[in-house]
């Protein structure tokens, strides 16, 4: 029976044995069919993986907003063929369209089989302070004004209600516009931890109480990089 390997990456290159484990890479060494967020993205994480198939001979299919015929890109893995999925960064089907290929997979009685890796999610919630017995990941805010206030207020009101944390990412070049948003969105009494550039060499997390950051002469400069935001009590 043919199987859907869900193969993590980084939110920063390279993909070396914090990412995959040699067990795991064993698992995807065979695999020439892949299902990708972007092309050019997904060759650059594949040619790290070392495969037993050379970059060139392997098959690339893109899933992304655009792609309406979904059927055809698992039509491999109806044919018996083994196909891995990988995200832009982070992890398939977690803020990433690869749910949807998972969810033909299991209609269709495919295998699939997630691998182990990190989830820059999690890493920055454990290295918050903030509750981590109740969460929730939000994904993105809106953009517009008046519906991103609802929401936000909203999680405030999920925070007070039930003490559950929540977590926020955004495109890199909002982050600071939406770092100025939620310290002068949420009460003085909360946490809100940024956890910026994981993975890599420049990893930093930083903890304050919303008191504490408005009282910063300067709030830390995050723009076009790699941040998760979490806040709660």
């Amino acid at each position: 029976m043919a199987k859907l390997f869900l193969i993590p990456t980084t939110l920063a290159n390279p993909i070396n044995g914090h990412v995959l484990t040699n067990e795991q890479l064993t698992l995807i060494n065979h695999l020439n069919i892949f299902i990708v967020e972007t092309a050019k993205i997904g060759r650059q994480h594949l040619k790290q993986l070392n495969l037993s198939n050379s970059l060139q001979s392997l098959t690339i299919m893109e899933l992304n907003k655009h792609q309406q015929e979904l059927v055809e890109l698992i039509n491999p893995l109806l044919n018996g063929n083994d196909v891995g999925i990988l995200s832009d960064c982070g992890l398939p089907a977690v803020a990433d369209p690869g749910n949807q290929i998972v969810r033909l997979a299991h209609e269709n009685n495919i295998e699939v089989v997630p691998l182990i890796g990190p989830s820059s999610l999690l890493l920055a919630l454990m290295s918050s302070g903030v509750n981590g017995q109740s969460f929730a990941f939000n994904g993105y805010l809106p953009i517009d004004k008046l519906e991103r206030k609802q929401k936000l207020d909203y999680l405030v009101s999920q925070v007070n209600k039930i003490s559950q944390s929540q977590i926020i990412i955004e495109a890199p070049f909002r982050n600071q516009q939406l770092l100025e948003i939620i310290v002068h969105g949420l009460p003085n009494n909360f946490i809100l931890s940024l956890a910026i550039n994981l993975m890599n060499s420049e990893q930093k997390v930083i903890s304050h109480t919303i008191k504490k950051w408005k009282d910063l002469s300067k709030l830390p400069d995050i723009n076009k990089q790699e941040v998760v935001f979490v806040f709660g009590v």
